[in-house]
C-alpha cells in the first residue's frame, strides 16, 4: 500500500474519530431534570425530547425527566420552556443531631413534658378542641406501627419501596411530636386525635430527591390535606418546588417548614412565602445555637430534648428545628378544628394570638412573632371566695373557713399566710385551713385566690385576724410576778416550822444559861431572868424587822415608804407578841430544868455538859420529829433557804447571849 493512501486513511480515522466519539459519548450522558412549561406545546418538546418520562405534574406546569444532557441543552432559551432544574437533593433538617432511643418514659406523666405544659395545648383540650378530624401530611421518612400512635394512611415516592414504614426513625419522632395520642401512656401530641398521613419522600439515610418531595406535596394536594409539615430542607432555592407549594397553599393547605439547623440563614422550603418557618428554642425559650434564623422565621416552639415516639414501640429524644416544626403543626390542628370556617389564611393570622412574644417587641428575625402558646376563650378568672370567718384561735393558731365560688370551670383556691404560700384546695375537700406554729397576740393575714382549669387567677381576697394572748410561763424572765407568788407562798408554809424551831433554839439556850449560873442568889435570879427577856426580847424584834426585810425582797414588791413602815410596825408587833409567849414558856420550863438538874447533880454527881454544836444539833432533830411528813418533805426542798436562815439566828442566839453574860 502506498504512503498516499495510508495517509488518507488514517486522516480519515482521525476525523471520524473526533466528529462521532464525542457525539456518542454526549449522547450516553444522561440527567434528571424537572422542567416547567409555558404552554402545552412546551410539554410537548420535553416529552418528545427527553429518554423517560419520570412523573408528569398535574398541579404545577412541570414534568420530571430523564434527559440526554446535549438534548436538555438544546432547550434552554426555548420560550415554551419556563425553567429547568436538576433534580437536587434534600435531607433531613436534623440530619447530623441522632435520636436517643430512652427505654423509660413513666417518670413524668405524658402530660408533664416541658413541650407540652408551655405550649399550653391542655387548655385546647379542655375546650375540646384535639385536632380531631384535622389531616395532616408528616413528608418525611415515613411512620411505623406503634402503640401511641394511630396512622390513618400514607403514600412513598421514594423510588426504591413503595411502602411508607419508617427505616429511619425521624418520621417516628415528628409523628409523636404532632399527633401521640392522650392515653396515659408515654407521650402525647399537641393534637392527640388528628388524622395522621405518613408520606414517605426520604430513604432510611434521610435522604431525598426534589422529585420525591414534589410528589409528595402533590399527593398532598390531591388527597385533601389539611396541614402539611416539612422538617427537611436545603440550600439550594426552586422554582417547582416554590411553585408547588404554592399551589398547595393556594389549595387551602397550611404548611410549615423547619428553619434549619445550621444556625446561619432560613433554609428552603421554609425560606418561601407559602410556608411557616420555625425556630427552636430552649426550656427556657431561649433561642438555641444551632436554630437558623432570619426575616422568614415567623415563630418559634420547643426544640431541644424533646422526647416522642420511635422505632420499634419505644420512645426518643432529639433536638432540632425538625422537632420545633410539628408542635406548630399541632397547634395549628387545634385551631383548625375550633374555626372549621376560617381559611387557612386566616388562621395562621390567628396563630399570631396564641403566642408570647420573645426577643424584640413584635415579630423580629430569631423568634418571629413569638413562642406559641395556646391561649384559652375563657381568660376571667372565677369568682372570689365569700364568707370568710376564723372559726377558732388560739395562741398559736387560727382555724378559718370560706364558701367556694360557683363557676362551673373552678377548680382549687391557693392559700396564703402573709404572702408565704401554705396549700391549694381543690373544690371537693373542706373548706377549711388550720395554721399552726404562730406567735400569740400576734396579727395574721390571710390571702384566698382563685383559679379554673384554664390558669385564670382571680384578684384574691383577704383577711385579716389575731392569735390570742399566751398563757403566763413559769419562768423568771416571762412570769416574775407568779414567781414572787410562790416564794410568798413558800414563806407562809415556812413560818411556823421558823418559829418553832426559834422557840426549841432559845428554850436549849436557856437551859445552857441556867446550867452555867450554877450559883444564883433568889433576887439574882430574878434579876437575870429580867435582863435574858428584855436581851431576848431585843434581839427578836431585830430578827423579825430583818425576815420582814428579807420577805419583801423575795417578792420584788415596791411599796411606797408609808405603806412599808406599816407593814413593818404590825410585823414586829405580832413577832413581840409570839415572843413573850415563847420566853414566858422558857422562863418556865428554866426554871423547872434548873430544878431538875440540881437534884441530878446532887444525886448522881456533876454530868458532862454538852457543848454548843451538840445541843443545836438535837434542838435540830426534835424540830424534825415534830414536823408532819408533807412538812418534812417541803424541808428537804428549802433545805438551803433553812440552812442560812439557822446559822442567823444561831448567830443572833449566841449574840444575846454574850451580851447577857454582861449585863
Amino acid at each position: 500500500m502506498s504512503k498516499p493512501k495510508l495517509c488518507s486513511r488514517f486522516l480519515l480515522f482521525v476525523i471520524f474519530f473526533v466528529l462521532f466519539i464525542p457525539l456518542n459519548a454526549f449522547a450516553s450522558s444522561e440527567v434528571e431534570a424537572i422542567i416547567g412549561y409555558e404552554n402545552e406545546a412546551g410539554k410537548q418538546l420535553i416529552i418528545e425530547t427527553s429518554s423517560e418520562i419520570d412523573y408528569e405534574f398535574t398541579n404545577i406546569s412541570a414534568v420530571a425527566v430523564t434527559m440526554n444532557s446535549r438534548d436538555l441543552t438544546g432547550l434552554y432559551g426555548n420560550s415554551n420552556i419556563s425553567y429547568i432544574e436538576k433534580n437536587t437533593a434534600f435531607e433531613l433538617s436534623n440530619k447530623i443531631q441522632t435520636i436517643t432511643e430512652v427505654t423509660e418514659t413513666d417518670i413524668l406523666e405524658e402530660t408533664e413534658h416541658w413541650n407540652i405544659l408551655t405550649t399550653g395545648a391542655a387548655f385546647a383540650w379542655e375546650e375540646g378542641f384535639t385536632g380531631k378530624n384535622v389531616n395532616i401530611a408528616i413528608i418525611d421518612t415515613g411512620i411505623s406501627p406503634h402503640e401511641d400512635l394511630l396512622i390513618s394512611g400514607g403514600h412513598s415516592t421514594v423510588d426504591d419501596t413503595g411502602e411508607w414504614l419508617d427505616d429511619n426513625g425521624h418520621g417516628m419522632h415528628i409523628a409523636g411530636i404532632i399527633g401521640a395520642k392522650k392515653n396515659d401512656i408515654g407521650v402525647v401530641g399537641v393534637a392527640p386525635e388528628a388524622n395522621l398521613y405518613a408520606v414517605k419522600a426520604l430513604d432510611s439515610n434521610g435522604e431525598g430527591t426534589l422529585t420525591d418531595l414534589l410528589e409528595a406535596i402533590e399527593w398532598s394536594i390531591n388527597n385533601n390535606m389539611d396541614i402539611i409539615n416539612l422538617s427537611l430542607g436545603t440550600d439550594e432555592s426552586s422554582e417547582s418546588l416554590e411553585n408547588m407549594l404554592q399551589e398547595a397553599y393556594d389549595a387551602g393547605i397550611l404548611i410549615v417548614g423547619a428553619s434549619g439547623n445550621d444556625g446561619n440563614s432560613v433554609a428552603h422550603p421554609a425560606k418561601y412565602e407559602s410556608v411557616i418557618g420555625v425556630s427552636a428554642v430552649d426550656g427556657r425559650l431561649n433561642i438555641t445555637g444551632f436554630s437558623s434564623t432570619g426575616a422568614e422565621v415567623e415563630f418559634s416552639a420547643p426544640g431541644i430534648n424533646i422526647i416522642s415516639t420511635y422505632l420499634y414501640d419505644s420512645y426518643g429524644t432529639s433536638s432540632g428545628t425538625s422537632q420545633a416544626s410539628p408542635h406548630v403543626t399541632g397547634m395549628l390542628a387545634i385551631l383548625k378544628q375550633k374555626y372549621p370556617e376560617m381559611t387557612n389564611y386566616e388562621i395562621r393570622a390567628e396563630l399570631v394570638k396564641h403566642v408570647q412574644d420573645l426577643g424584640d417587641s413584635g415579630r423580629d428575625s430569631i423568634y418571629g412573632h413569638g413562642f406559641i402558646t395556646y391561649n384559652p376563650d375563657d381568660q376571667i378568672a372565677p369568682g372570689e371566695v365569700t364568707n370568710l370567718q376564723l372559726i377558732e384561735s388560739s395562741a398559736d393558731s387560727l382555724l378559718v373557713s370560706w364558701e367556694n365560688p360557683v363557676d362551673e370551670d373552678f377548680t382549687e383556691v391557693s392559700v396564703y399566710l402573709n404572702d408565704s404560700f401554705l396549700t391549694s384546695v381543690t373544690r371537693d375537700e373542706e373548706t377549711t385551713y388550720l395554721a399552726e406554729e404562730l406567735e400569740a397576740d400576734t396579727e395574721y393575714s390571710f390571702s384566698f385566690y382563685t383559679e379554673d382549669r384554664f390558669g385564670n387567677v382571680s384578684v384574691g381576697k383577704f383577711f385579716e385576724t389575731r392569735t390570742k394572748v399566751g398563757e403566763p410561763v413559769s419562768n423568771e424572765e416571762e412570769a416574775p410576778d407568779e414567781k414572787a407568788e410562790v416564794v410568798v407562798s413558800e414563806d407562809k408554809t415556812d413560818k411556823g416550822r421558823i418559829e418553832s424551831e426559834e422557840a426549841d433554839l432559845n428554850q436549849n439556850t436557856a437551859e445552857e444559861k441556867e446550867n452555867d449560873q450554877v450559883a444564883v442568889e433568889p433576887g439574882e435570879e430574878d434579876n437575870a431572868d429580867l435582863n435574858r427577856e428584855e436581851t431576848e426580847q431585843a434581839g427578836n424584834e431585830e430578827q423579825a424587822e430583818k425576815q420582814l426585810d428579807e420577805g419583801s425582797q423575795g417578792n420584788e414588791v415596791k411599796d411606797d415608804p408609808e405603806e412599808s413602815q406599816s407593814q413593818k410596825a404590825s410585823a414586829i408587833e405580832k413577832t413581840e407578841e409570839s415572843n413573850r409567849q415563847d420566853i414566858a414558856s422558857a422562863v418556865d420550863a428554866d426554871k423547872i430544868n434548873a430544878s431538875l438538874n440540881s437534884d441530878k447533880e446532887n444525886d448522881n454527881g456533876s454530868e458532862p455538859k454538852k457543848n454548843d454544836t451538840e445541843q443545836e444539833d438535837e434542838a435540830i432533830a426534835d424540830s424534825d420529829e415534830d414536823l408532819a411528813p408533807d412538812e418534812k418533805e417541803d424541808e428537804s426542798k428549802n433545805i438551803f433557804v433553812r440552812f442560812f436562815e439557822y446559822i442567823g439566828n444561831l448567830f443572833i442566839t449566841i449574840f444575846d447571849w454574850i451580851i447577857g453574860l454582861f449585863t
